[in-house]
């Protein structure tokens, strides 16, 4: 295991003081049902100020909150997953945001991560129901959403593993649920595919609960989970794992064949920890076909759709720099994971110094903001700060010391 590299952070400094200026520009109220947006009950901190204001995504929370708890505002993160509970109890599901039009339609599950990086934050014996509550809530989603056999929009639809799947079972919204809207990772057919990315986050819940029963004295349901997880990964290995190529690959159960599609999705079993150490070891061998001169792209850069889409190469998007990182930190590539964070930091100081804000994706090899599609690339971005200030200090000398 290679020794973490450091960084001085004072050479961040700027951009450091301008994340925890804008914390309260995006940080919104929402109480009350008003046009297009129905109420939640506590304060939530939204992408930026723009075109998404008002908004509380899913996924987007997960790595907002990783900024949060580093920013000393784990009562604000603990008031946003209080609102996805809130939301699961009034509407049956943990929406893609607080928006009637989104009721259909999930993200990405990230919540069990969400709920330990506050209770690790806030934890002085006072916290341990508000845990348990939390916990139950994502069992629940696990349970009545993911891995539910009796929905129209099924999920678990082949040998125990999930898709995306929207309330109106189309293509096109089942690639929104999966954050990746737009990519050609899905050659337009997403219902077709056991995703990676969707499989090891919900592997990841199983052990998340697993460890959670294992806490609070229940063995019996901690091993179930234990059973289920470990189904789960023995099931990803035989269709998502692809020997020759040494890659993760999402499933097409409809053809019954492995994608030949490069995406960073591919990593997240690494993040998960369900990849052996030789399949993770071959995973770093294909970082080649992502990392570029400003951080890693979301897809390889040939068989792309003809009409360009955003989570497509060139563009690279900060919550899949993390994932990437974090998943070869757990295999002890430390060198590749501070090279890839160095990267990643200094393209925002880039954007910083040019624009003073920082942004929603960067294209990877221009080091500018993010190629355009559905919207124009938006400044200020939430989870792009956050991930910053948390990899910033995960990296400085200050706290590897």
């Amino acid at each position: 295991m290679d020794e973490i590299k450091t960084i001085d952070i004072n050479d961040y400094q700027g951009m450091l003081t301008y994340i925890h200026e804008y914390w309260k520009h995006i940080t919104s109220h929402h109480p009350k049902d008003k046009f297009s947006h129905f109420g939640l009950p506590n304060s939530f901190v939204c992408p930026n100020d723009g075109i998404f204001k008002d908004d509380q995504f899913y996924w987007d929370s997960y790595f907002i909150i990783l900024g949060l708890v580093r920013a000393g505002k784990a009562e604000l993160a603990k008031g946003m997953i209080d609102n996805f509970i809130f939301m699961q109890r009034r509407f049956g599901i943990i929406p893609m945001r607080n928006r009637w039009f989104n009721l259909g339609t999930s993200q990405i599950p990230f919540f069990t991560s969400m709920i330990e990086e506050v209770y690790q934050a806030l934890d002085d014996g006072r916290y341990a129901q508000w845990r348990r509550k939390a916990m139950r809530a994502a069992e629940r989603e696990w349970k009545d959403y993911w891995t539910n056999k009796s929905l129209t929009e099924l999920h678990l639809v082949y040998h125990g593993l999930s898709r995306y799947c929207d309330h109106f079972i189309t293509h096109l919204a089942a690639e929104h649920e999966s954050g990746w809207d737009m990519t050609s990772r899905f050659h337009e057919h997403c219902l077709d595919y056991l995703p990676v990315d969707l499989n090891a986050a919900l592997y990841k819940y199983e052990t998340d609960l697993a460890s959670f029963y294992k806490s609070i004295r229940k063995p019996r349901i901690s091993a179930q989970f234990l059973k289920l997880s470990e189904e789960r990964q023995k099931t990803m290995h035989a269709l998502l794992w692809n020997s020759e190529k040494g890659f993760f690959f999402d499933y097409d159960y409809k053809h019954k064949r492995h994608s030949s599609f490069y995406s960073i999705a591919g990593f997240y079993p690494l993040w998960a920890k369900l990849a052996t150490h030789q399949q993770a070891e071959k995973m770093v061998e294909n970082l080649p076909h992502f990392e570029r001169p400003f951080g890693l792209a979301n897809t390889q850069a040939t068989g792309l759709s003809e009409e360009y889409k955003q989570h497509d190469y060139p563009n690279g998007w900060p919550p899949q720099q993390w994932i990437v990182i974090q998943g070869l930190l757990n295999y002890g590539y430390n060198a590749e994971a501070f090279r890839i964070a160095k990267k990643f930091l200094d393209v925002n100081q880039r954007a910083f110094q040019k624009t003073h804000q920082l942004w929603e994706k960067y294209n990877v090899v221009t080091g500018t903001p993010g190629d355009s599609e559905r919207y124009p690339t938006q400044p200020g971005f939430a989870w792009t700060n956050a991930i910053v200030l948390r990899l910033l200090h995960q990296f400085s000398s200050e706290t590897t010391s």
